[in-house]
């Protein structure tokens, strides 16, 4: 028997918390000291080597749209243990920060500055917005509030991936996908299919958001039929688009670094 459905932002403001399932990736990094340290440690690298938080240097409102989006994908955080990654971040990892030292070994931990995105004008800006479009690429992904929530965020590509890894994405995808982004085929016993990305499952319940966003919990004994899909369902666009409009829209797309969302 399945829940009643419930967007992600009614399900977080009702104080609720769901966990994923993934390893930590990687030997953690000691944070510095001070209150929130050990709520980033718990909640960040259930999902990600925590190098990936100290790694960069964001304003209050640039964390507040990371953990936002990291929310919204299914990490596991009240709305106060939200405001307390927030505020330690801002504080430990705000653009002025010193850099940190590492707990473990006394030494300075100095962050990897990447390069500055591309600057685009506003006709470089509209020709990638209109390729999105186009190209359907929000019938699977969400950016600016608009999209599906079946495949990975758009808003924090460029903070995520290198542009190498956004061009190869686009041109050569993976056959698989990452464990973080796979989908879930489920057939309830009264024959209802419901389809979405898989964010967490034991031996009594499966959770699971839709492409509208909504978050489902089924009972495992109310299913019929459930499947993990791991196939990549993304295209090549190397003979869809034109070499220049791929250029174009790797360069927008590092651009989205989820702070201008």
């Amino acid at each position: 028997m399945n829940h009643p459905r419930c967007s992600w932002r009614t399900f977080l403001s009702g104080g609720g918390i769901l966990g994923l399932s993934f390893a930590l990736a990687g030997q953690a990094q000691s944070l510095p000291a001070g209150p929130g340290s050990a709520t980033v440690q718990r909640v960040c690298s259930k999902c990600h080597n925590i190098t990936i938080v100290t790694g960069h240097r964001l304003s209050e409102a640039g964390w507040e749209n990371v953990v936002q989006n990291m929310i919204s994908r299914g990490a596991a955080a009240t709305p106060d243990e939200q405001e307390e990654i927030v505020s330690y971040l801002a504080a430990n990892f705000g653009p002025n920060a010193p850099a940190p030292q590492n707990a473990a070994s006394g030494k300075v931990s100095v962050a990897v500055q990447a390069p500055p995105p591309p600057v685009l004008d506003n006709a470089q800006v509209a020709r990638a917005k209109e390729l999105i479009q186009s190209n359907g690429c929000l019938s699977c992904h969400q950016m600016n509030g608009e999209g599906s929530f079946a495949g990975p965020y758009l808003g924090d590509a460029g903070a995520n991936l290198s542009p190498e890894q956004i061009s190869a994405a686009l041109v050569s995808p993976g056959k698989e996908l990452a464990p973080r982004n796979r989908m879930v085929s489920l057939v309830t016993r009264d024959g209802k299919k419901v389809d979405g990305k898989l964010l967490n499952q034991d031996g009594f319940s499966v959770q699971l958001i839709d492409a509208s966003g909504h978050l489902l919990t089924f009972e495992r004994a109310g299913l019929r039929d459930f499947t993990i899909v791991t196939a990549n369902p993304m295209p090549s666009y190397a003979n869809r688009m034109a070499p220049q409009d791929v250029s174009l829209l790797v360069k927008y797309l590092e651009t989205q670094t989820g702070r201008n969302q």
